[in-house]
């Protein structure tokens, strides 16, 4: 296991599952709503980089909108929508999921305000 896989499943995952599981404590109508949107099984792909170079693919699979493990070396992605599936990843530096981690309690008190300054450091794309 490389040292970036081995950062996705030691602290980016619990960092997600911590996350997750503050939202739906301090916000659980608005996560009950989400949670019936992503009722199911879904994959989030995910591209870590470091100065543009790849460094791994990561299918983060969510189950009924809870974290429940991440797949390495995989570029899966498959959220079933009321509208369709879409197959969105996101491609990031590994700094920044670095900050990000760092910014826990931002995520935890302010989820959207947080989340939303990480946007323009993050590159969206769909598989086809």
């Amino acid at each position: 296991m490389s040292d970036t896989d081995k950062f996705m499943q030691e602290e980016f995952l619990p960092f997600c599952k911590r996350a997750i599981d503050a939202f739906e404590q301090n916000h659980h109508t608005l996560y009950s709503a989400i949670k019936s949107f992503l009722s199911g099984k879904n994959l989030i792909g995910m591209r870590l980089t470091k100065n543009g170079n790849v460094l791994g693919d990561y299918t983060v699979v969510l189950e009924n909108a809870k974290f429940s493990r991440i797949d390495n070396g995989i570029l899966s992605s498959e959220i079933h929508t009321p509208f369709g599936t879409i197959k969105p990843y996101a491609i990031l530096e590994k700094s920044t999921v670095e900050k990000m981690i760092q910014d826990e309690p931002g995520f935890i008190s302010h989820p959207f305000a947080t989340k939303f300054k990480y946007y323009p450091e993050m590159t969206i794309k769909f598989l086809k």
